[in-house]
């Protein structure tokens, strides 16, 4: 993931300053690489970091640097340690042309490989670098618009954007197939960026660029081709945003923001994961003599979930628990054959680190899953793959949590693919399952959201309350309850739904919450319904999550019981899904409740020790 913002002055102004502000609005989107690409006396010249725009700018003099055409990016490392080599903007062989990107290559390396073996000389691990070498090919000759969409879309693979400048032509050219572009428009200024809302006090109209399009900015203005290369008339709107949320990407907080981003944040993780190493943890987990799963808080969650993928899909059933518990009760058992799968959203969890430190002294091979390349539990692993669902600066874990099962899903299904439990055709099919997903995602948020707000308005007169659920999703009714308690500072217990009559049921009257995930198993879920039906008799707070279609759940919503719909997909993607609601449902409860729902009291992002 990554930012993207580019200016060029229309006269002779100095844009760097304006490009610097812009990518620290963008600082959200990522800021462990940051860096500028500038046309001076007709050539590129680049200069780029380590750290946030405002640590690079300090650091290599930038606001001592003038040029009227300037290219910027803020970078969230997923292909690539944060380092200076794997910082964008990148370069062709020539230097002729500079690059920055959005989103990720599912087939980058291979276009690595084929490049070098051409005679490129690619010096990162970043996956855009390969976009200015297949740029690169265009530059000798006059191309057409339609060359250079189809030079792009017949190579490159996965969800991305990305913008060229190019120094002979004096202009900036840009693509996308899915991330968002959003131009810009002034009497002094033509921009770019990743977010409409970064180009606040710089344009006083933009425009949105639709996948498979060409953009191309020059002094005279934007030019559009539609992805059959031919010329459309540019429109733009007046650009209108309250200032007040131009630094969360036009959200109230940043846990909103995170969560809208999931449906793009899958995507990204799709994308991300590259085949071989996807390949390679697969047979890491079947070649295995035992397995542990190891994580804390939501991510122990996750891991839950991913022990039901294992041992359906691929006959594999790993012994899942928290990291905290790990070197206390299994380090006698670990030894070579044994595979830790370690799980850390931030790679630096004190508790799984030092688990996998003991873990590596007894000859176990480390499966590291961490939404940060950088960190310690990436170098410490065998082999790591990226959650890549980009920064996550709420302490409640959202986006980077339906990631994560996503991720684990992945190596379930190449595990089981590897173990030939499923051929090459379903493994496809239920890629497809996660694309359509997203898309169904996206497009229903905003009724998922007018769903739980009201729900929330319920439950925000309730004292206490339990999450009940069963089978795959009822680690997630766990989740559920932390996210309750984090997000809005309200007391909820998870509860699985064969033990709700074992004690549980006890404090269950009015003033008090019931909040039921269907189960997606259909013994389980029709055992779930008395269960709704005892709650509300009680007079207590009912709510349900379940999918969207099913007719049961609008029969209760007439009996008083309120219901939040979720996107319906295919079982093992169920959880991601029923995730959604239950995010939005913590979130709007804390809203309501006025909690500091980014910054809960006494917790952190990352517990290190």
């Amino acid at each position: 993931m990554g930012g993207i913002f580019a200016a060029i002055s229309k006269s002779s102004e100095n844009t760097v300053p304006i490009v610097i502000e812009g990518l620290r609005r963008l600082k959200y989107r990522g800021a462990d690489n940051s860096g500028i690409a500038v046309l001076l006396d007709g050539r590129i010249e680049i200069f780029k970091e380590v750290g946030s725009i405002e640590a690079v700018s300090a650091k290599l003099g930038l606001e001592n640097i003038s040029s009227r055409i300037v290219l910027g990016h803020t970078r969230f490392a997923t292909h690539g340690r944060p380092t200076v080599e794997n910082a964008h903007p990148h370069t062709d062989c020539g230097r002729r042309i500079a690059v920055v990107g959005d989103g990720a290559l599912s087939n980058y390396e291979d276009l690595r490989d084929k490049l070098l073996m051409e005679g490129h000389k690619i010096i990162s691990r970043s996956d855009f670098e390969v976009v200015a070498h297949i740029f690169e090919s265009l530059l000798n000759k006059e191309y057409r618009s339609s060359e250079f969409l189809e030079e792009i879309y017949s190579k490159m693979e996965g969800y991305f954007s990305f913008a060229v400048l190019e120094a002979e032509k004096q202009r900036i050219i840009a693509t996308t197939n899915g991330p968002k572009l959003f131009y810009g428009l002034s009497d002094k200024y033509v921009l770019l960026s990743s977010s409409q809302y970064a180009l606040h006090g710089f344009a006083d109209q933009y425009g949105v660029l639709s996948p498979g399009e060409l953009i191309i900015l020059s002094k005279d203005g934007p030019t559009i081709y539609t992805s059959e290369g031919l010329a459309k008339q540019v429109q733009s709107l007046p650009l209108q945003l309250d200032p007040i949320l131009v630094e969360k990407g036009g959200y109230k907080h940043h846990m909103l923001r995170e969560i809208n981003e999931v449906p793009e944040a899958l995507l990204r993780t799709l994308s991300s994961v590259q085949k071989r190493y996807l390949n390679l943890a697969g047979r890491l987990v079947t070649g295995a003599d035992n397995i542990y799963i190891i994580a804390n808080g939501t991510s122990l969650h996750a891991g839950m979930i991913a022990s039901y993928y294992f041992s359906e899909l691929a006959g594999i059933s790993p012994i899942v628990t928290s990291a905290a518990e790990f070197p206390l009760y299994y380090l006698e058992n670990v030894g070579p054959g044994t595979l830790v799968i370690a799980i850390s959203q931030s790679g630096e969890t004190g508790d799984v680190l030092s688990s996998l430190y003991e873990a590596k002294l007894r000859g176990a091979t480390i499966l590291g899953i961490t939404n940060y390349v950088g960190s310690r539990l990436a170098r410490l692993s065998n082999l790591y793959l990226p959650i890549a669902a980009g920064p996550e600066i709420a302490v409640p874990a959202t986006k980077t949590f339906t990631s994560t099962l996503q991720v684990l899903y992945l190596v379930a299904l190449s595990s089981s693919r590897q173990k030939g439990k499923i051929e090459e055709s379903e493994q496809k099919t239920r890629l497809e399952a996660i694309k359509k997903l997203a898309q169904n995602l996206d497009e229903r948020l905003a009724f998922i959201d007018s769903e739980a707000t009201k729900a929330a308005e319920k439950i925000s007169l309730c004292r206490s309350g339990y999450v009940v659920s069963r089978g795959l999703t009822y680690p997630l009714a766990l989740e559920g309850a932390l996210k309750l308690k984090e997000a809005s500072y309200f007391h909820a217990e998870g509860v699985e739904a064969g033990e709700f009559k074992h004690g549980p049921f006890v404090l269950v009257e009015q003033g008090f919450a019931t909040i039921f995930i269907m189960p997606v198993e259909k013994v389980s879920a029709e055992a779930t319904y008395p269960l709704i039906e005892m709650a509300r008799q009680t007079g207590a707070t009912v709510v349900v999550i379940g999918p969207e279609n099913n007719q049961k759940l609008l029969e209760l919503s007439q009996d008083g019981v309120t219901i939040i719909r979720a996107v319906e997909t295919e079982r093992h993607l169920a959880p991601i899904s029923l995730a959604v609601p239950l995010q939005l449902l913590a979130y709007r409860l804390g809203e309501k409740l006025n909690r500091p729902i980014d910054t809960p009291r006494h917790l952190v992002k990352a517990v290190t020790q």
